[in-house]
């Protein structure tokens, strides 16, 4: 399969979700994560994707840019895209974690500013808005995306779990690829979640890299169909992703290499028109893994 477009790069039709390799799990296992980020890159993996709050707890933000931080400064091959996110607050609170929301641009400019020295880069590869601020008007949060740019914190911009009027007001204020603007969206898509299907409609048509996060949520929907063809429900359904559209690119989590490799055949699958419209039909819990309650930002 040919690679794929994130604005002016070229990159493997598949990327790596980073976030798994922070959980509290991992955290005695950094070598093992290390070898995962590695034989991601060894596989030809070419984007690594983190954000600043993917971490064990609030007193370790940060946790995973560091962490591909280190993988890349000890690997020796070609140098992968990193994509990190920032606009979701993360605080240490009695109980739990209290998560909130700083969409504003002096707190999206102050977090690039320490996403880009925890990742040990002048410039971020590419820097998405990870959710928006409901308190915030989203005209002031993409100035603020575009500021983050134009400071040269980030190369590129990109906006992650959006509607599409939200994209439709973004492309208005910044421009799509072909004027330096939004270049990617990272919204939820999987055999489970397959709502918002206008959002890929849109960056279908402007050439705006797609990201579905958390893509093999639900794979074992599609067991059957992929016993048919001797591979996995994981491997099927990144195959049944990427067939979609040309702007697709899946980033799955994994914490371990042989997950990463398995994965990473998923592009030698080749599906029909028919294939991905069977699979598409079939029935979905069509439930959000992380359901936001919030009202969307004022337009």
């Amino acid at each position: 399969m040919d690679n794929r477009r994130i604005g002016d790069l070229d990159v493997f039709p598949l990327g790596l979700g980073c976030m798994q390799l922070s959980g509290r799990r991992m955290i005695d296992r950094r070598e093992q994560a290390l070898a995962t980020i590695h034989t991601a890159l060894d596989a030809g993996i070419t984007l690594l994707d983190t954000a600043n709050i993917y971490a064990p707890d609030a007193a370790r933000i940060g946790h995973n840019e560091e962490l591909v931080a280190e993988a890349v400064s000890s690997y020796a091959g070609r140098r992968p895209v990193i994509a990190t996110k920032g606009g979701i607050t993360r605080v240490p609170g009695t109980d739990a974690d209290v998560w909130g929301r700083a969409g504003t641009p002096d707190a999206l400019l102050r977090a690039a500013e320490a996403s880009a020295t925890r990742l040990a880069v002048p410039s971020i590869d590419l820097y998405f808005l990870h959710r928006a601020d409901p308190t915030v008007h989203f005209n002031d949060q993409i100035a603020g995306l575009m500021a983050v740019q134009k400071r040269g914190l980030a190369a590129r911009i990109g906006l992650s779990n959006v509607t599409s009027p939200m994209l439709q007001r973004a492309l208005e204020i910044a421009g799509g690829p072909a004027d330096g603007g939004i270049v990617a969206v990272q919204n939820e898509r999987s055999p489970r979640y397959r709502a918002d299907s206008d959002v890929l409609d849109i960056c279908t048509e402007h050439g705006i890299a797609y990201l579905p996060w958390s893509p093999l949520t639900g794979a074992e929907t599609f067991a059957d169909h992929a016993h048919a063809r001797g591979v996995s429900p994981q491997q099927l359904t990144l195959a049944w992703l990427l067939a979609q559209s040309p702007v697709v690119i899946p980033i799955p989590g994994s914490s371990r290499p042989q997950t990463v490799l398995a994965s990473a055949e998923a592009t030698r699958i080749s599906m029909s028109v028919r294939e991905v419209d069977e699979l598409t039909a079939l029935p979905v819990q069509q439930a959000s893994l992380y359901p936001d309650s919030e009202p969307g930002p004022p337009l």
